[in-house]
């Protein structure tokens, strides 16, 4: 069994900015572990908590402290060949419509600065949250749900239905890598269970990390690549693990296995994944 090159689309290692990484010397170290259990690039998403954000100075602040530890990281990391390519998103708190559009159509917002916007609702759903979904898509933007087996589901809504409405609207689905062996399962024991549900009903589109700093058990792109395969599910792992990810981040992300993008935006994207 030989994996791909794993490309992860979702982690908290932008060093001192929210609940994940406290410095650039954590964030260093886990990077090195990730490339050396085969990621090759990945985009770090720090909380950006558009309820707490009342204005939009406070938006633009909130996106600059973001860069500024970002490009520390960059620069620590330049010409270290042990680390994968970095590059710098968000994973956006919208719980509903009015709250998205306040930064759908920001250039500086996206996963790696492209198409794509990594959203979540919040843990414990108020409702469909479809406006949410609509509301990207009608910017001419893409989303990708972060890991809905997490969420907490109204009653009397059947998680996998609410999941394949997102779906059939538009959205893309990404799974937390913990998941599958039951990493989240004192904070929701439904988590596991969903996950797996999610592959048998086809609507797995991405697996990402969430990495959390030192929080790093459980959260291992190899082991969700190895729990899938072991289940018959090795296409299905090298497509939600690799290729997916890959079409969904910025070209010049991916286009060198070991280069570090210093800065979202800084390398050309003339080149092909």
């Amino acid at each position: 069994m030989n994996p791909p090159s794993f490309i992860d689309l979702h982690s908290h290692l932008a060093p001192g900015v929210d609940d994940g990484s406290a410095s650039v010397e954590e964030s260093l170290t886990c990077l090195a572990a990730l490339r050396a259990e085969g990621v090759g690039a990945l985009v770090t998403t720090p909380h950006l908590l558009l309820p707490h954000l009342a204005t939009d100075s406070d938006i633009d602040a909130q996106l600059d402290f973001h860069r500024q530890a970002f490009d520390e990281l960059a620069e620590a990391a330049s010409g270290r060949r042990d680390l994968p390519a970095i590059g710098l998103g968000q994973e956006i708190w919208a719980p509903d419509a009015a709250q998205i559009r306040r930064v759908v159509r920001r250039t500086d917002v996206g996963l790696g600065r492209g198409r794509f916007l990594l959203v979540e609702f919040g843990f414990d759903l108020k409702g469909t949250h479809e406006d949410v979904v609509r509301a990207v898509l009608d910017a001419g933007r893409g989303i990708v749900v972060a890991h809905p087996e997490r969420y907490r589901y109204r009653p009397g809504v059947p998680p996998l239905e609410q999941m394949r409405r997102w779906r059939e609207l538009g959205a893309l689905l990404q799974v937390n890598a913990g998941s599958f062996n039951g990493h989240y399962r004192n904070q929701n024991s439904a988590a596991e269970g969903l996950a797996w549900g999610m592959v048998e009903a086809g609507m797995v589109d991405l697996v990402s990390t969430d990495h959390h700093g030192i929080r790093r058990m459980g959260v291992s792109l190899r082991e969700a690549f190895e729990a899938l395969a072991g289940r018959g599910e090795q296409e299905l792992a090298e497509r939600v693990l690799a290729r997916a990810p890959g079409q969904v981040v910025r070209a010049d992300l991916v286009a060198g296995d070991s280069e570090v993008v210093s800065s979202p935006g800084a390398v050309g994207s003339s080149r092909s994944p």
